[in-house]
C-alpha cells in the first residue's frame, strides 16, 4: 500500500515570500585598548636559527609591554654582546622593533614589530614619538579653562561634555581631561574643591570634587605637595623621563614661600 501524501497547507493567496538572507553588520572594531595580540608567527620562527628564534619567543612573549636587553639577556643566561648581536639582527630584518620606554629614557624595550607599544610605554595621549607635545596638552588646557570660566566651577564630567559640545570631533577621553584639570590645578591655574552645593556651586552636586579658577592651596606645607594630587605619580622614578629632578611642578613647590 502507497504511504499517504500529507495533505497540503491552505493558500493564503499570495505568491510566496522570496529566499533573503539576514543581513549581519560587520563587527566593528574593537577600541584600541582592546586590540588583540597578533599571534605569534609560526613562518617567522620556521625561518630562524636557534639562538634567534629564541629571542624572538621571548620578545614575543613580553607583549606590547616589550622586553628590556638586560631582562632578556638574564632570562637567556647569555653575555651582553651575544644579546646585542642577536636583538640587532631581528631589528634588521624588520621582525622586532625597539622602543624607548618614556619612564626610563636610557631603557629601550624590544617588542615584536607589529604590536603597538602599551600607553605606559609610550606615555599616551600627550607623548608623540616619546616627547612631550606641548601643543597638545596647551590646547586642551585652553579648552578646559573656557569650561571652568563659563560655568564658575565644573566637574571633570562637565568640563568633558562642554568640550565634546564644542567641538565633537575633539575626541578627548574623560580619562585625558582628569589628568589634564589636575595638572592645572597643580599650576594653580585652577583649584580643586568640593562643592557646597550653593552659589557658585549651584551646578555641582553638594560633596563631589570639581574645580574652579585657581586660588591659594589650603592646609598646611605637606598637603600642598603636587605629588600627593600627581595623576602620574606611579610612572614617577629617580631615572625616568617623569621623576623628582625634572619635575617642573616639584620644583615650583619648593620655591614657595610658606
Amino acid at each position: 500500500m502507497p504511504p499517504r501524501k500529507r495533505p497540503l497547507e491552505p493558500s493564503s493567496g499570495k505568491p510566496p515570500p522570496p529566499d533573503v538572507k539576514a543581513i549581519v553588520p560587520p563587527p566593528s572594531d574593537p577600541p584600541a585598548a582592546a586590540q588583540e595580540i597578533p599571534p605569534i608567527s609560526a613562518a617567522i620562527l620556521n625561518n630562524l636559527p636557534g639562538p634567534e628564534r629564541e629571542v624572538y619567543k621571548r620578545v614575543y612573549a613580553a607583549g606590547n609591554k616589550g622586553i628590556w636587553s638586560q631582562d632578556l639577556r638574564h632570562s637567556m643566561q647569555l653575555a651582553a654582546p651575544t644579546v646585542t648581536k642577536l636583538t640587532r639582527a631581528l631589528v634588521q630584518r624588520g621582525i622586532l622593533k625597539e622602543v624607548t620606554d618614556v619612564r626610563h629614557r636610557g631603557k629601550k624595550v624590544f617588542m615584536d614589530s607589529r604590536m603597538e607599544p602599551a600607553p605606559e610605554i609610550t606615555g599616551g595621549t600627550w607623548y608623540h614619538n616619546g616627547q612631550l607635545d606641548t601643543e597638545a596638552v596647551a590646547a586642551v588646557r585652553r579648552r578646559c579653562l573656557d569650561q571652568i570660566d563659563r560655568l564658575g566651577a565644573a566637574t571633570p564630567d562637565m568640563v568633558h561634555k562642554g568640550v565634546e559640545r564644542e567641538d565633537p570631533r575633539a575626541g578627548y577621553m574623560i580619562d585625558q581631561i582628569r589628568d589634564i584639570l589636575k595638572t592645572m590645578a597643580l599650576d594653580r591655574v585652577l583649584e580643586e574643591c568640593r562643592s557646597t552645593g550653593e552659589g557658585e556651586f549651584s551646578a555641582v552636586r553638594s560633596g563631589r570634587v570639581c574645580y574652579r579658577r585657581g586660588g591659594a592651596p589650603q592646609g598646611g606645607m605637606i598637603e600642598g605637595i603636587p605629588c600627593g594630587v600627581c595623576p602620574r605619580i606611579d610612572e614617577c622614578s629617580p631615572d625616568g623621563v617623569i621623576s623628582p629632578t625634572t619635575c617642573v611642578y616639584y620644583k615650583k613647590w619648593l620655591q614657595m614661600d610658606f
